[in-house]
């Protein structure tokens, strides 16, 4: 087990992405398309996309939750047809939530590091993983420009968009 040294306080976790996270972790075990293991991965993935103060992270999240929850609805016999085991209200274990939101997840994780001097996944992640680049102030440099920090903010950005393949980093300009 490691330890490590250094102060988390129950300040340092926003409001608005605890209470959106709870609300969708909430909505979706109450409607019985998350179990109960689900949900929390659900709301841990939700705090984490949802902190860094760039918003396009949870706002691509919240997207899929619902898009997601809309194809389910309209695609529910044929998704009976096409899955083993198929439940009627979807119930979607701890291991489907992590599979379904892991690369966005992990780009979120990985931007936040870099990019978000002060935040916990700069303190988690060591150095060796994530070389620390310019930190992100939304008044000075955009975040998917290909000419700030080599392309990795783009790169991190659209996979966690879904948008990999055009992703790559670049130093062309």
């Amino acid at each position: 087990m490691i330890i490590l040294d250094m102060a988390f306080n129950v300040s340092d976790i926003s409001l608005v992405p605890t209470l959106i996270a709870t609300l969708l972790a909430g909505h979706g075990l109450r409607k019985r398309s998350l179990s109960p293991s689900g949900a929390f991965v659900a709301f841990f993935t939700g705090i984490t996309m949802l902190s860094p103060p760039l918003r396009s992270f949870g706002v691509s999240l919240i997207m899929f939750y619902l898009i997601g929850s809309r194809a389910t609805k309209v695609g529910k016999s044929r998704k009976a047809q096409l899955e083993e085991g198929h439940q009627e209200a979807g119930y979607r274990s701890a291991s489907q939530v992590f599979c379904n939101s892991s690369s966005a997840l992990a780009a979120t994780l990985l931007w936040s590091a870099a990019f978000v001097p002060n935040s916990l996944a700069s303190q988690l992640l060591p150095s060796l993983l994530v070389v620390p680049g310019r930190p992100y102030i939304s008044t000075e440099w955009c975040p998917i420009s290909p000419q700030v920090t080599s392309g990795w903010s783009r790169a991190l950005v659209l996979v966690s968009l879904g948008c990999a393949q055009y992703s790559h980093v670049s130093t062309k300009v």
